[in-house]
């Protein structure tokens, strides 16, 4: 009987992630992303082709997150179910607790559209962790910034997480996190870093990776 589980959900992984410091992405462009702070490409573990390219950075302000999607994207986006659709999803532990099968108010999930959003522009948000030990109430959609830049050849999306919307979020102390993400497209497929279903990744943060800020 074959379970369809990833490979690398058998591995732990850690990456060391750079300090951001030109924020230009934020237009939504990749203007100013060192490739330095390119995720790995995990999926060759597994023998396929990832479809985009994931950045990470931080700095004492928050988490800097950038998305480059190659291919025709055929978006299906669900702005009321925004885990149903189409977009990208990053969880995030700043305690990077390794054997933790349950989140902790340390935990976060996230979520980030291309398009959907006021005037048909990106959105973003925060949901609950599901049998979570404890968490705090979702941040206001409002404090996350993100920008999206849509074309025939795919999307780039980049986001902004403060730092008063992480618990737990204290570099100076703490440069360990805890994080995994997943895109899905109608289309493309679904790209994951460390683990997908029928795994519980969606709530277990053993099953994410580490990330080393430096």
């Amino acid at each position: 009987m074959n379970l369809n589980i990833p490979v690398r959900s058998f591995f732990s992984f850690e990456q060391a992630t750079p300090r951001v410091a030109d924020t230009r992405f934020l237009k939504g462009t990749l203007s100013g992303w060192d490739q330095a702070n390119r995720l790995p490409d995990l999926m060759a573990i597994d023998g396929k082709d990832p479809y985009a390219e994931v950045y990470l950075g931080w700095s004492e302000e928050g988490i800097y997150l950038g998305v480059d999607v190659k291919g025709t994207p055929a978006l299906e986006v669900q702005t009321k179910r925004p885990l149903k659709g189409d977009g990208i999803q990053i969880w995030l532990d700043t305690r990077d607790v390794r054997e933790a099968h349950r989140a902790s108010r340390f935990c976060h999930h996230f979520y980030f559209l291309p398009t959907g959003g006021r005037s048909d522009g990106p959105a973003a948000g925060q949901v609950r962790i599901r049998r979570a030990r404890a968490q705090n109430k979702p941040c206001e959609p409002q404090s996350i910034t993100v920008a999206s830049r849509m074309s025939k050849k795919g999307y780039r999306l980049s986001a902004f997480l403060p730092a008063d919307i992480l618990t737990g979020f204290e570099p100076d102390d703490n440069n360990r996190f805890g994080f995994t993400y997943l895109i899905r497209d109608r289309k493309l497929g679904r790209q994951f870093w460390t683990a997908d279903e029928p795994l519980p990744v969606a709530y277990d943060p053993s099953l994410w990776a580490t990330v080393v800020l430096v």
